[in-house]
């Protein structure tokens, strides 16, 4: 897996953060892809506009079996400017979480930190 991560690194899947590793969903959906990704469902279990928590649930299918990952997204894990957004941020940490486990990669995903990019 040590080469499969230098190649996304070069591809600019991999972004580094004081000097420690973090793959990006875009790396994620290409690995899955190589290791027959057949499909991603999502259910949103929590969606409370009013106080800006949501919840979802994503289902990875590849010819190894079915993952699960959840993601959440509020006011305190999201930051200003993704917050109008936070049911897509927390679909995209569910289905990444998820795709990690397809395929058994142990970096965070970069769109799960917190509002870092702000």
């Amino acid at each position: 897996m040590h080469d499969k991560i230098k190649e996304l690194e070069r591809a600019g899947h991999i972004v580094r953060l004081q000097g420690k590793p973090f793959i990006l969903y875009s790396g994620l959906l290409t690995l899955a892809h190589e290791l027959g990704l057949s499909s991603i469902e999502e259910e949103i279990l929590e969606c409370d506009w009013e106080n800006g928590r949501f919840v979802v649930r994503a289902i990875v299918t590849t010819k190894t079996g079915k993952y699960i990952g959840h993601g959440d997204a509020t006011k305190y894990n999201c930051g200003k400017m993704i917050l109008p957004h936070a049911l897509r941020m927390a679909s995209t940490r569910a289905k990444a979480r998820a795709l990690r486990d397809a395929v058994g990669l142990g970096i965070t995903a970069f769109e799960e930190l917190g509002d870092y990019r702000e």
